[in-house]
């Protein structure tokens, strides 16, 4: 233990860590009560309603950025494309214009088919006003979520903790409560507030990525050269997404919306079993590219064996409390939302071995293999699909958990197993065989 307070990767690793827990903790919190006061303010099918488009964001933004987002991490953390806030490669100013281009393309034809979406897809013609707003919520919650990953690139936890969603959240909330209680109670005022709420963020985003040196000329990078890299990442996330949100979004076809509200808190406290894994993620990507560049396995597999372990250690006396009063905390947000007691305890077991399972997305993702792990995704998320589709009509929620559920425990084992393959380790914790665990991965 008193080597590994030596170890400047490791006290890196647990500085940064923290700083992410503490914001990640915040924006929990901020988010369950947004759960509560949401569906106490405007009812489970407003809640319901809001749900779908946060989903439709994160698809969206995935689309839109092209994969650039997550390549941003991969460039901001090599030093021959960034270093002492200078940008040696100008990836920023065509990243920007690639994503301005697609990004209008895509809210343009959500804007004109936002009735079809509205009636046809979802049976909610309400939705239809979300979708009016949709457009320009889109706009900046992309660039947010591209700027949040540049900052985390760089290095910058703090910034990157505090900007990439708890800002936001926190502006929104603060604008749900003024607007409901001194202005008006218009369920359009969910929308005008979640709206200022990404502008405000990305605003404060943009700000801190601008103040660089420019006493240089930088390289320039061709567009054909960026979108070679990022398109397989973009591929990817697409399907970490179908993975993780699209029973919501087949919730809302095949259920209520009441219902789709109902799953989306169950996903939200449920997905705590992970919170060890999201928080360290931010420090660990980086890490990996940057002793990827520098060609150092030993590094990368230090980095990856002490940050399962954290993971593994913080994860099990979470998954212990939700599985026991799993029913006490669901009662706690309306006595509806017991309807999703068999689904969270799937879905937190799920979350769990998940957490456990390593960092395997970033490995691949951050060392070169984006293709490997592409075909990954593309293989469990056609399943996922499937899975709903057969299970979400019979079953409702609990069958949108077993699919999500099954997808991810796929998902996570098969990227496990290639990467042994490929690097001869394992990115996992395993308690009293830790020991041997490390010692043949260092070989």
């Amino acid at each position: 233990m008193k080597k590994q307070f030596k170890d400047k990767d490791f006290l890196s690793l647990v500085k940064g860590g923290g700083v992410n827990f503490i914001f990640y903790g915040l924006n929990l919190v901020i988010v369950y009560v947004l759960a509560i006061v949401l569906s106490k303010y405007y009812g489970a099918a407003a809640y319901g309603r809001y749900s779908i488009i946060k989903s439709l964001i994160l698809v969206l933004i995935i689309f839109s950025s092209l994969g650039l987002n997550t390549l941003a991490i991969k460039l901001a953390s090599n030093r021959n494309f960034y270093e002492n806030k200078k940008y040696k490669v100008n990836f920023l100013k065509k990243s920007y214009l690639l994503i301005i281009f697609t990004t209008l393309i895509i809210s343009t034809i959500i804007f004109f088919l936002k009735r079809t979406i509205a009636v046809k897809i979802f049976n909610d013609s309400n939705l239809e006003l979300y979708l009016t707003y949709f457009p320009f919520i889109l706009f900046f919650a992309v660039f947010l979520n591209y700027n949040s990953n540049l900052l985390k690139g760089q290095g910058k936890i703090f910034m990157f903790s505090f900007v990439s969603s708890f800002f936001n959240n926190l502006v929104f909330i603060i604008l749900v409560f003024f607007f409901f209680n001194y202005f008006s109670h218009d369920e359009e005022f969910i929308l005008i507030g979640l709206l200022l709420s990404f502008v405000v963020a990305f605003a404060l985003s943009f700000f801190k990525i601008i103040p660089v040196r420019k006493d240089f000329e930088n390289k320039s990078i061709k567009y054909y050269d960026l979108l070679k890299e990022s398109l397989p990442m973009m591929l990817s996330s697409s399907m970490i997404f179908v993975i993780f949100s699209v029973d919501t979004l087949m919730l809302g076809y095949f259920e209520t919306s009441d219902n789709v509200g109902i799953y989306r808190v169950v996903t939200q406290i449920s997905s705590v079993n992970a919170i060890a894994l999201v928080i360290l993620n931010a420090v660990v990507g980086p890490k990996i590219s940057q002793f990827n560049s520098c060609n150092n396995k030993k590094k990368i597999v230090d980095i990856v064996y002490k940050s399962s372990k954290l993971v593994f250690l913080t994860s099990i006396p979470i998954l212990i409390l939700i599985v026991f009063f799993s029913k006490e905390i669901l009662f706690f947000f309306g006595e509806e939302y017991l309807k999703g007691y068999n689904a969270i305890i799937i879905l937190s077991i799920c979350q769990f071995i998940y957490a456990i399972s390593g960092f395997a997305d970033l490995i691949l993702n951050m060392t070169g293999k984006q293709r490997i792990f592409g075909r990954i995704t593309i293989f469990t998320a056609m399943g996922n699909i499937c899975l709903n589709f057969i299970l979400i009509p019979n079953y409702g929620i609990t069958g949108a958990a077993v699919a999500t559920g099954i997808s991810i425990l796929l998902t996570n084992l098969v990227s496990l197993y290639f990467i042994k393959k490929e690097y001869n380790f394992l990115s996992i914790y395993i308690p009293f065989l830790s020991k041997n665990y490390k010692s043949n991965n260092e070989k």
